[in-house]
Order: structure tokens, then sequence, then C-alpha cells
């Protein structure tokens, strides 16, 4: 009994000189912690089972050689500094509240982060910093045009949600859009690669440089193409997002040959400016009293995209009233709440042209964004009760929406208030 009591303890005494032995070639000046010295005990236990001294010294020097390894690995592990997230600026400012961002009517605006990534928001861009981490970001774009530029770096993630799609990236530069009204999505890559995941495609859509994309929702129709290296400048020169999807400019000439019937093929090719001039040319009241349901549906559409508001409330809501028993005349209500949203006096039409939206579409393919959009416009207006039951009506209907996670956002601040 008491020889089998001094051979266990050398073994605990040497244990211990191991785990100092291991502290040292660490290059710690920190003493072995517990768990170092019971790693090393453990290595060490094989002695349990009797041998001679000299298979004993052997197995303690492999143990103390394991135990610089494992026990350098542990402590380097603790030790190692963890990458910390990005930050971001917007517009050199600090990030506004939420990560919300609402692009004026007048500029466009610049997110910069901190390892030299840029994204560029067009004139009346609104959408969202979603997260920001260690390997990248996520962007929800709600409604309108980004330029993006990605700073190519080992284990990046960016994605980059535009209503239900979504741009996986890692380094490369590309523009993308997206229209919640006309159910429009597009993108133009110029270098790098990005896969889009699309409602309507099964598997994600790989894009190599030069090539663009546009996906029609309501059409169920998928088109990839070449784009041009005029229709997609670099975000690195500098150039603003809004010119890589714009309709191109042409001449005061080229405007008058469009005839009344083409408009809607005009507005397909993005010629939203010469829909416009040519209605100027035959005179906007007669357009707006005799035009048939598509021609008037064009007028409107080509006025928002060429910033003339005015004329797109007015064509709207001549549709509204010569054909109100159409689709488009219930679609014609969720764009004129759209169009008032910004009005300074107060939020009162925006509500009240999607209540009507609303209440005439039921199921329509707008009510998700106009519920969103209401709920949105409630809050900035300090009417907090009646946007949280808007989020909640929200959330029952659409819990993977575009606007779920604000919409989980206010519910939640609402049940921690006192």
């Amino acid at each position: 009994m008491s020889t089998r009591s001094r051979d266990d303890e050398p073994l605990d005494s040497t244990a211990e000189r191991v785990a100092d032995f291991v502290s040292e070639q660490i290059g710690s000046s920190a003493p072995p912690s517990s768990s170092e010295r019971a790693f090393v005990r453990r290595l060490a236990s094989f002695r349990r089972v009797r041998r001679t001294r000299t298979r004993f010294a052997v197995g303690v020097t492999i143990a103390a050689t394991l135990a610089v390894g494992g026990l350098a690995g542990l402590r380097f592990r603790g030790e190692a500094p963890t990458a910390s997230a990005l930050s971001y600026r917007l517009d050199n400012q600090d990030p506004p509240s939420g990560g919300y961002i609402l692009v004026p009517q007048t500029a466009d605006a610049l997110l910069a982060f901190s390892d030299g990534s840029k994204v560029r928001l067009a004139a009346r861009t609104r959408g969202r910093v979603v997260e920001v981490n260690s390997r990248g970001a996520k962007v929800a774009l709600d409604d309108g045009k980004v330029s993006v530029d990605i700073v190519p770096r080992q284990r990046a993630q960016w994605v980059f949600e535009a209503g239900p799609f979504r741009i996986n990236v890692h380094g490369t530069s590309f523009t993308a859009g997206w229209n919640p009204a006309e159910a429009v999505f597009e993108a133009r890559l110029i270098n790098g690669t990005i896969s889009v995941a699309t409602p309507v495609a099964g598997p994600e859509i790989h894009m190599h440089a030069g090539q663009s994309l546009r996906v029609s929702l309501r059409d169920q129709t998928i088109t990839m193409g070449t784009a041009s290296a005029r229709e997609t400048p670099s975000p690195a020169d500098g150039a603003p997002a809004s010119t890589a999807l714009e309709p191109p400019r042409t001449g005061p000439a080229e405007a008058a040959r469009w005839s009344h019937r083409g408009w809607m093929a005009a507005l397909s090719e993005n010629k939203a400016a010469q829909v416009v001039a040519d209605a100027d040319r035959r005179g906007v009241g007669a357009v707006l009293e005799r035009a048939d349901s598509e021609d008037l549906w064009a007028l409107a559409n080509a006025a928002r995209y060429a910033g003339r508001y005015p004329l797109a409330r007015q064509a709207l809501s001549a549709h509204r009233k010569r054909f109100a028993s159409s689709e488009r005349s219930r679609e014609a209500a969720f764009l004129l709440g759209r169009l008032h949203e910004g009005d300074a006096k107060g939020p009162a039409d925006a509500l009240g042209w999607y209540d009507r939206y609303l209440a005439e579409a039921h199921d329509g393919a707008d009510v998700s964004d106009a519920l969103g959009r209401k709920m949105t416009l409630l809050e900035r207006w300090n009417r907090r009760t009646e946007a949280l039951a808007v989020a909640r009506d929200y959330l029952r209907r659409s819990p993977r929406g575009t606007y779920a996670h604000a919409a989980r956002a206010l519910v939640r601040s609402s049940t921690a208030s006192p």
C-alpha cells in the first residue's frame, strides 16, 4: 500500500513540473492555469498502469512535448485577437438610427465602409443597412437603385436584398435596382461575380462581368443580356448610381418621332423622358381626357420615372376616374400613396391612398409593400400606436416580407416600454 502511494506521488509532482516547463516553453509570464495543469495530468495518466521508471520517463517526455503544442494552442486561442466589425458612414455622417436610409429627391447618397467598400444610392432610394460584421454587411433595398463597389477580402460575406431578390457578393462592382410598383428587378455586373436568388428561377443565377439581368415578377420573365460600358460606369470612378440605370439621353428630334400608340413600348425600353415629351407636345389636357387605359398608364409611370410627379398624379387620378373598375385603377391608388409620402403638410393623403388600395386590392401584389410603407410613415410622424397596429398586421400577413425586421423591432420596443 505504501509502495503504491509512493509510486503515485511522483506522477503528480512530475505533472506539475511538466506544466511549469510547458509554460516556460510557451513564453508566457503567467503561471499555468488550473485547466492547463489538469490537461498535463490527463496526458500523464497512463502511469496509473504499473510500468518501469524508464517507460514512465519516456512517457512524461512525450506528454511534455504534446503538452507544449496542446497548451500553446489552448493559450494562444484564448489570446488571439478577434476581428472587429466594420463600420460605415452615410455621406460622411454617423450612421442613421436603425440603419434606415431615405435618400432625398435632389441628390445621391454614399455609404462608405471602413474596409474601403462603397455603396452609392440614387436619389429617392429607400433602404436599410440591416447588419454589419467583421466579414461584411447585409443591405436591404426597398425601392430605388444602388451602385456597389466591394473591396475583395478573404472570407468576405456581403449580401444585398432587393425586395424578394438576394444578391450574394464577394469582391465585385455592380449596379442593382428594385421597383416594387412594377415588380421589376435589374442588375448589371461590372466586374467580379455575383449570384442572384430570385422567386422566379429555381437555382441561383450566376452572373459574370459584363452581364445584365432583368426579372419581372408580374410577367414571370427573366432576361439576360450584355451590359455596355456606357450603361455600367464603375462606382470606383465616382459615377453616381442614378446614371447606371437611367434611360439613354436623346435629342428633341427623336422624341418627336414617338407615336402616341408607342408609349408602352417606349416605356419598356426605358425611354420615359420621350413619352413625357410627346405628351407635352400633344397637350397634356387632351391626353388626360382622351387617352385609353394603356396610354394613361404609360404616361403616369413615365412621369414618375422622369421626376414629373404632378403630371404622374394627374395621370393616375385620371385613370382612376375614367377606368375605375380596372386592376390598374386599384394599383393607381398605391402609386398615389407613394407620390404623397413626401408631403410636407403631413401623411394624411398618402395614408388615405394606401387605405383605399388595401380596401380595394385585398390580396394584391403590393399589399405587403403598402402595409410596410404605411407603418413606416406613421412611425415617422410619431403616430406609434397606429404604427404598432399596422406592424402586427404586417407580420401576420408577411412574416418574411421586406419590412418584417422593422415591424418586429417596433413590436419589441412596445413590449419593452414600461
